[in-house]
């Protein structure tokens, strides 16, 4: 699928691959948007536009990490976007490649993108920023960055809800919980890692697409970049976090078998004395002295009941009950 978004004389026309040859001869600005096209008819497509070669085979690969190249005529960056970002860190990432000349913007992905669609579907967005491709593809990338933010933000109170439930009842559900959170977002913050040095590599690599002498496409940059630092630190944090509650929930469980095996070596503590006693006069040999007694019986019952209380009081006393 093509589409094109034509910017010409101050209007905006929706259209397919026939206005790119009206573009080519009447001038303007314009967003063309690829997606699903045969390989070979797409790289013969975007060369033909004047994209380098490298830059289109590394647009075609299906996980290519997120990257930033300068060419003579345009500006080559690989963003990492998604199409679906679930409460349990499911993530269904989308690659978009953006190729960003003087007059034009080429964006090529392999799903669905949230960015893309949001400006897509923006008439005044698109009569704002289609005249300045740069400014345009900051926005898109923008768009995208704030809402993954909302979804880290979602996510934050999800652990937090899981911390309270561990405090309450850890059990081993929650356990694997927080390690597929961990694992997950492990992966997240490679993504948001490689976003944070592309754009810092944009800044301090200023292009004739991306001049950062100009104020306006300067600001937007910095405004994706400090949304790509943002997210670099949430995902740190929520990591280390998960972390944390890892390590909490192991020492909780041990605290809780500490206590179950202090309360077993009690018992086992009342009993080693009253079964030596028990033991002691089962030994049925004719010379033991109590053996014919009358109150024997009820005498040792009396030492082991002495003996046990003795024992539940003194283990009360240093509170090992």
């Amino acid at each position: 699928m093509i589409r094109t978004q034509w910017w010409q004389n101050g209007a905006v026309q929706t259209g397919g691959q026939e206005q790119i040859s009206q573009w080519q001869s009447q001038g303007g600005t314009i967003w063309i948007d690829l997606e699903g096209e045969p390989e070979a008819q797409e790289k013969a497509f975007l060369t033909g536009l004047g994209c380098h070669i490298l830059a289109v085979q590394d647009a075609q690969r299906t996980r290519h990490p997120p990257k930033f190249e300068d060419f003579d005529t345009n500006t080559f960056v690989i963003y990492r976007g998604f199409s679906q970002f679930d409460e349990d860190i499911s993530v269904r990432h989308v690659q978009v490649s953006f190729f960003i000349g003087a007059t034009y913007l080429i964006t090529r992905r392999n799903g669905t993108s949230i960015g893309v669609e949001s400006l897509w579907n923006a008439p005044e967005d698109l009569e704002r920023y289609l005249n300045t491709p740069a400014i345009l593809f900051t926005r898109i990338v923008n768009q995208s960055l704030g809402q993954y933010i909302k979804r880290m933000l979602e996510l934050e109170d999800n652990i937090s809800r899981m911390e309270d439930e561990m405090l309450d009842d850890p059990t081993d559900q929650l356990m694997q919980r927080f390690v597929s959170y961990r694992s997950r977002l492990r992966k997240l913050n490679r993504v948001f890692s490689y976003h944070e040095k592309v754009f810092a590599a944009i800044m301090k690599e200023s292009t004739a697409v991306l001049d950062m002498s100009d104020a306006a496409i300067y600001h937007s940059v910095q405004d994706v970049y400090d949304k790509c630092e943002r997210l670099d630190s949430l995902g740190t944090l929520f990591y280390e976090q998960c972390g944390d509650l890892i390590e909490g929930y192991i020492s909780l469980t041990s605290h809780q078998l500490n206590k179950t095996m202090q309360a077993l070596t009690v018992i086992t503590a009342i009993f080693v004395p009253l079964g030596l006693l028990s033991g002691i006069y089962g030994m049925n040999f004719e010379n033991m002295p109590e053996l014919h007694s009358r109150y024997g019986y009820y005498i040792l019952l009396s030492v082991m009941a002495t003996v046990a209380v003795t024992l539940l009081v003194f283990f009360r006393r240093r509170r090992w009950l």
